[in-house]
């Protein structure tokens, strides 16, 4: 499975879906930031490592088909525009089985999803929306269903107003485990199997993981 997490607005929850990926699947680890935080968490690799290992490329390189050839697992953590020159991001969508597009509810962030949906399109249908750093507002009168949230409610709207209901849209919500991720080297799963407290905490944001996941066929 190749999975690429894209989105050309920085800071809407890219890297810490694609890390909780590759913890949860023993996922290769691919991308295109020249300024990344996974070289602190993740061995270097090279293409003929195994899952579980980084591989980082310029912005205008190329990720190689040999890691469709080679039959690895990959996520893919894409930063930058997407243009006629960043031959990394349109060789990734292309390649890739999904596309992960993170928005989060702020102006800017809709904005640049709705933009990126269009552009990835044109490289690869099969995308998934992730309404990220869901929050629950004082108007908020739901318990348990993030998607009754008014966050996730209007970048659902944003995407059925511009898209139709094709692309299948779920919730995150925003929380301090995020952080804990890269402090801690594990994802999710692993912290709310390690300690009933933080099942307890975190159990939400796991389940949504497995809806992702689900989705995502992994």
């Amino acid at each position: 499975m190749i999975i690429s997490v894209y989105n050309a607005k920085g800071g809407v929850g890219k890297t810490p879906i694609s890390a909780n990926i590759a913890f949860d699947k023993e996922y290769l680890v691919a991308t295109n930031e020249v300024f990344h935080i996974y070289d602190k968490i993740i061995e270097d690799g090279s293409l003929l490592v195994e899952e579980g290992s980084l591989l980082v490329v310029d912005p205008e390189e190329e990720f190689t088909s040999e890691i469709k050839n080679n039959g690895l697992n990959v996520v893919f953590d894409l930063a930058g525009s997407l243009s006629s020159s960043s031959l990394s991001i349109s060789s990734a969508l292309l390649m890739s089985d999904v596309v992960i597009v993170p928005i989060n509810n702020e102006w800017k962030a809709i904005n640049a999803g709705l933009n990126t949906i269009k552009q990835v399109l044109e490289y690869n249908s099969n995308i998934i929306v992730v309404a990220t750093k869901l929050t629950k507002q004082s108007k908020d009168f739901f318990t348990k269903d993030w998607k009754e949230s008014g966050d996730y409610i209007n970048i659902k709207n944003q995407v059925c107003e511009h898209f139709g209901d094709k692309i299948t849209v779920l919730p995150l919500k925003n929380s301090k485990v995020f952080d804990n991720i890269f402090e801690q080297r594990k994802s999710i799963k692993q912290f709310c199997t390690d300690s009933p407290l933080k099942a307890h905490s975190y159990k939400i944001v796991e389940e949504q993981f497995d809806d992702i996941y689900k989705k995502l066929g992994v």
